[in-house]
C-alpha cells in the first residue's frame, strides 16, 4: 500500500464505512471522491484531513508515512481490540476462495494480521487458525476468553455482516494447542442466544480443515521442543 488511494480503500474496508459514509462526514463531493478512491487525483491537505477524521486513522498514514494507521490511544483509554476480516489474501494455504480471509485484529494502535479464517456459509460455521507469531504466539494458544462474554464476543462477531455469518446459529471451529501435553486440537464453540456468547459444544465434531490442522501441528512440536 503505497499511494493514498489504496490507504484510504483499505481503512475504509477495515472500518466498514461505504463512499456514500464519507462524502456524508467530510462535504466532499462524490464525483471528486471517486477521483481520490481511483487514484485519479490525490486530495488536497485539508481535504485528506477530513478523510483521516471520518475514517478514524493517522493522517501521516494516509500520506505513506511509517507510522500505526490509528492514532495512539491515551494513557488512561481502553481500546477493546477487534478483528476485520480481510479476503484479500487466501492463497496461502488454500486455492483462492472468497470465502477464504485474513483476520486483522486491531493492535498497537494498528491493524495487525493475527487468523486465517474459512467461512462454510452454507453451514455457517467459521474456522479460525492464529497466526503464530513468535513473539507472542502463546496468546492465541488456547480459545480466546472474548467467545464467553457477552461484553466480549463482539471483538470476534462484530463484523459478521461482511462475511455472512449469522450470531444466533454461528459455530466456530477454533484450531489450538493445549499447552499441557503439546497436543494439537481443535475446540468447537456454540453460540447461545439466551446467554449472547459462546459455549464450548460437546457434539461430536469430524470435518476439519486438513492445512489448518497441519499448522497447529507444526507449531505443537515447535513449543514442545523449545519447552522441555
Amino acid at each position: 500500500m503505497n499511494t493514498i488511494a489504496e490507504r484510504i480503500r483499505f481503512a475504509m474496508k477495515a472500518k466498514n464505512k461505504k463512499q456514500i459514509d464519507i462524502v456524508k462526514d467530510t462535504g466532499i463531493s462524490k464525483g471528486a471522491f471517486s477521483s481520490y478512491l481511483s487514484g485519479q487525483y490525490n486530495p488536497k491537505a485539508d481535504k485528506l484531513q477530513l478523510i483521516a477524521d471520518s475514517l478514524d486513522v493517522d493522517l501521516r498514514w494516509l500520506y505513506g508515512e511509517n507510522v500505526p494507521m490509528q492514532t495512539a490511544p491515551q494513557e488512561n483509554d481502553t481500546v477493546l481490540q477487534y478483528v476485520f476480516y480481510n479476503n484479500t489474501c487466501s492463497e496461502y494455504l488454500l486455492d483462492d476462495s472468497n470465502d477464504m480471509y485474513i483476520a486483522m485484529m486491531t493492535q498497537y494502535s494498528a491493524l495487525i494480521p493475527r487468523f486465517y479464517v474459512l467461512v462454510n456459509r452454507s453451514t455457517n460455521e467459521m474456522h479460525i487458525l492464529p497466526l503464530f507469531l513468535r513473539e507472542d504466539s502463546s496468546k492465541f494458544y488456547e480459545c480466546p476468553s472474548d467467545f464467553f462474554s457477552p461484553d466480549r464476543h463482539a471483538v470476534f462477531t462484530r463484523d459478521f455482516d461482511t462475511i455472512h455469518m449469522v450470531l444466533a446459529t454461528a459455530t466456530i471451529y477454533y484450531y489450538r494447542i493445549d499447552t499441557k501435553n503439546f497436543e494439537p486440537k481443535v475446540t468447537m464453540l456454540s453460540y447461545a442466544q439466551a446467554d449472547n456468547c459462546f459455549h464450548i459444544s460437546d457434539e461430536t465434531h469430524s470435518f476439519h480443515i486438513t492445512a489448518f490442522e497441519k499448522e497447529i501441528e507444526k507449531e505443537a512440536l515447535y513449543l514442545k521442543h523449545n519447552t522441555l
